[in-house]
């Protein structure tokens, strides 16, 4: 994984980090190199692009305000495809094979996919099994200042099944 995929990773549950780099690992034995968009959002910056396409310029790419987003969590990450190589473009495309194998490469290290959501696909999207699409209220009661400590926690607590839906 290229520097930028590593400092994403750095931020998020660490079984998730690992997940994803297995997935990295088996695409890039293909040829597909990946980047890790983004992992752990501030609160800040989970409603900064909440508004985006509302209140601020841009397209709308969540109905997540903060608290509401498992990336607030450090359980998600979103990730696509490079178009050519380890770094440049990136393949936005879903309905490609080199997506689609990126796709099958998370799934297979067990990882919920955004794009399979009917309400709101988010096909960049992947989280940790065992925990509901969106933050139930015990995650949201747990976060508290989402501090390292309550975010430890949370990754505990999930890991146990606390949040399962």
């Amino acid at each position: 994984m290229d520097a930028r995929s590593e400092a994403q990773l750095a931020t998020v549950n660490p079984d998730l980090a690992t997940k994803v780099r297995a997935a990295a690992d088996s695409l890039a034995a293909a040829g597909t190199y990946l980047l890790v968009v983004s992992g752990l959002r501030t609160s800040d910056q989970q409603n900064a692009l909440y508004a985006q396409g509302r209140t601020t310029p841009g397209h709308v790419v969540t109905n997540a305000k903060a608290g509401y987003s498992m990336h607030n969590y450090g359980l998600a990450v979103d990730v696509v495809p490079y178009l050519s190589g380890q770094g440049g473009a990136l393949n936005w495309s879903l309905n490609t094979p080199q997506y689609q194998a990126m796709v099958a490469a998370m799934k297979a290290q067990g990882l919920v996919w955004g794009g399979d959501w009917v309400t709101f696909p988010d096909g960049d999207h992947f989280q940790m099994p065992g925990v509901p699409a969106s933050p139930n209220q015990a995650m949201i009661g747990d976060y508290g200042a989402g501090d390292t400590a309550a975010l430890e926690a949370i990754w505990t607590n999930a890991e146990d099944g606390k949040y399962a839906s």
